[in-house]
This record gives structure tokens, C-alpha cells and sequence, in this order.
């Protein structure tokens, strides 16, 4: 029979690691400034993910920096508010917030200036389209149907299709369509260690598949061509707007990492982190793995494989808190290294060739 002092070890642990939800509250809301840094993509594992697992990014570099201002439909540029002011004609596309997006060209289009417009309700978060100047002339271009980005609520093994569609209409020269299909699925939960902060999260995997077309009405001819697929991978977290970990690939590269950093906010799980945590070194790893504890934290490591297959066991840790183990033997793959002493860590492990 277990002790009323390891029976609460045991609850606290699951409180700390438990699922969370996100919702219509954890999205942005007008005059919320995100601040975030880019980084490198080397250290992430875009492969590792799953239930209560533990995303260990605390090394990943800090690079330059950046801010996302929330701010009102009102106060972008009035030509803009066309579809996304307009309640009574438009209300599929009547918008809560805008932020800014990315510009873009394509041959003689030249797209600037640009605010994209998001809807949040309790059923789900959407891009309902976005305003720019087109060749130096101001545009509202609206989604149809809209861009489902979040459906809630968001819970680990969700997923959805969303398909949704845009035309931009070049006067006197051609009409260009983007059309792409969204597929999201809550592929994972747990916790992520970040630099400077510790967050429990949902883990969003949305592949984006896109095809461009351009119609010139001049020649009634047109042309289509299908996009490099886009995957964005997002870790989301209560009441942070926006994600705390976001990475995008096109065509199987990563294309942007970048991460919430705002030391000012340090958390303080962060604190304890630093005074308790295990940490594996190095990872991915091929031979010899060393894994640092602060003295008495840990006791007993267990290696476990993606089946949850017990593949090391009953290590003990040294009293000096190192600890190093063979992993030659082991096939290349996800494993999890799990810590028992005071409370219970579980730690990614990467096994390359």
C-alpha cells in the first residue's frame, strides 16, 4: 500500500502534466502584444509527439526579435473593412480582430500592406480574409468559404477538413485564385520547456495544400498549379493567444521557427525547472547518453520505447547526479526516458543510425 506522502507525489505529478482544452478564450483579443524571437529549427523533433509526452526545447537558440499586435477592425484601413465591418450583409465574415500578414508577389501582382481578419466565437476560430493594397490599390478580399484555423472545443485527438478559397481580381489584367484545403489534427499533449518559459499544451499539426490559378478574361484562358504542401506545427497553451511554439514547413522544409519569449514573464515553473529537472545530453544521440540530476531528484531510470516497451531498466542513479548509459544497441527511433525519485519526469529521447 502506498504512503499518503507518495500517493500526493503521484497526484501532483498528474495535475502538473494533465490535458488542457483551449477555447475561444485562448485566442487573441484586440491590444494583446505577443512578443516572440525567431530561432534555428536544429533540436526539434518535428516527429515527436503523442500523449503526456515532454517537449525539451530549453536550448533552443534565441534569435531576433519580434512582436504580434491584436488590434481592431476599425482601425485598419477603411477600404479594407468592406466584407469584415459589415454584420448584416456579411455575417460569416464580420471579424473580431486583425493582425498583420505576410506580403506577397506573383508575376505583375504586387500584394502589400496587408492585414489578415480572424472571427472568434465558442465554435471555432477563422480566417474570413484579409485586406491589402493589390498593385497600390486598396482591396477587401474575402474568404469563401472561410478558413477554419481552430474548431472548439480543442482537445488532444480532434481533427478537421476545412476547405476555403479566395480571388483576388487585378482590374484590367487578370483574376488570381488560391484555393487550399486545411487539414488540422491535435496530434499531441504534454509539457514544453521553452527558454524562458514552461507551458502545458496541445500540440496542432494543420497540412495546408494549396493550388494557385490565374484567369485572363482578355485572352478567356487560364492556367493552375499546385503549391509546395505547407505544414505548420503549433504547441498552444492557455491564455497565450497565439502559439507558443510555432514551425512551418514548405515542401518538407522548415521555412520559419519561432517561439513566445518574454523573460519579464518568466513563470514560475520555469524556477523550478531549473532547480529539479533531468536533462539528457547528448540528444539525439547514437552512443553514449549522460543524463544530469540535481542530487536526490532522481533514483531509478527506465528506458521505454515507442510501445511503451521497457528496452533499459532499473539504472540507478549515482549519488553525484550523472548518470551515463549505452544506447548502441538500441534501433534508431522516439524512445522516453523515464525519471522516478521526487515525483516522476519523462524525458524524449531521439536514437539516430
Amino acid at each position: 500500500m502506498r504512503s499518503p506522502l507518495t500517493l500526493s507525489f503521484s497526484l501532483l505529478a498528474a495535475a502538473l502534466s494533465a490535458q488542457i482544452t483551449i477555447g475561444p478564450g485562448d485566442m487573441p483579443s484586440v491590444g494583446d502584444t505577443v512578443r516572440y524571437v525567431n530561432t534555428l529549427p536544429a533540436g526539434i523533433d518535428l516527429d515527436f509527439t503523442g500523449a503526456g509526452v515532454t517537449w525539451d526545447f530549453s536550448t533552443l537558440e534565441v534569435g531576433n526579435e519580434g512582436a504580434d499586435t491584436v488590434v481592431s477592425v476599425t482601425s485598419t484601413p477603411f477600404l479594407y473593412q468592406f466584407y469584415f465591418n459589415n454584420p448584416f450583409i456579411y455575417p460569416e465574415h464580420d471579424a473580431d480582430i486583425a493582425l498583420r500578414g505576410p506580403a506577397f508577389s506573383f508575376q505583375a501582382l504586387t500584394v502589400s500592406n496587408v492585414f489578415e481578419y480572424y472571427k472568434r466565437d465558442a465554435s471555432g476560430y477563422r480566417n474570413v480574409g484579409f485586406g491589402a493594397n493589390v498593385n497600390g490599390l486598396p482591396t477587401s478580399v474575402r474568404r469563401v468559404p472561410v478558413d477554419e484555423v481552430h474548431v472548439f472545443p480543442l482537445n488532444f485527438g480532434d481533427s478537421n477538413v476545412s476547405p476555403s478559397s479566395f480571388t483576388l481580381e487585378v482590374p484590367g489584367l487578370f483574376n488570381f485564385t488560391q484555393d487550399q484545403v486545411r487539414t488540422n489534427t491535435v496530434d499531441g499533449w504534454g509539457t514544453l520547456y521553452l527558454p524562458a518559459d514552461t507551458f502545458e499544451v496541445l500540440r496542432v499539426r494543420s497540412v495546408l495544400q494549396r493550388e494557385d490559378s490565374i484567369y485572363i478574361a482578355q485572352f478567356g484562358q487560364g492556367i493552375s498549379f499546385p503549391e509546395p504542401e505547407t505544414v505548420e506545427y503549433k504547441w498552444i497553451a492557455n491564455g497565450m493567444d497565439l502559439p507558443v511554439l510555432f514551425v512551418t514547413t514548405v515542401g518538407g522544409q522548415v521555412t520559419q521557427a519561432r517561439f513566445h519569449y518574454s523573460p519579464s514573464d518568466v513563470q514560475t515553473a520555469v524556477a523550478e525547472r531549473s532547480a529539479n529537472a533531468a536533462a539528457l545530453f547528448p540528444n539525439p544521440a547514437t552512443g553514449t547518453v549522460r543524463l544530469h540530476a540535481p542530487a536526490g531528484v532522481a533514483s531509478l531510470v527506465t528506458v521505454v520505447d515507442a510501445q511503451g516497451r521497457t528496452v533499459l531498466g532499473e539504472l540507478r542513479m549515482p549519488t553525484e547526479g550523472q548518470l551515463a548509459f549505452d544506447i548502441s544497441g538500441l534501433a534508431p527511433g522516439r524512445y522516453q526516458v523515464i525519471v522516478t525519485g521526487e515525483g516522476r519526469q519523462v524525458l524524449p529521447l531521439v536514437v539516430q543510425p
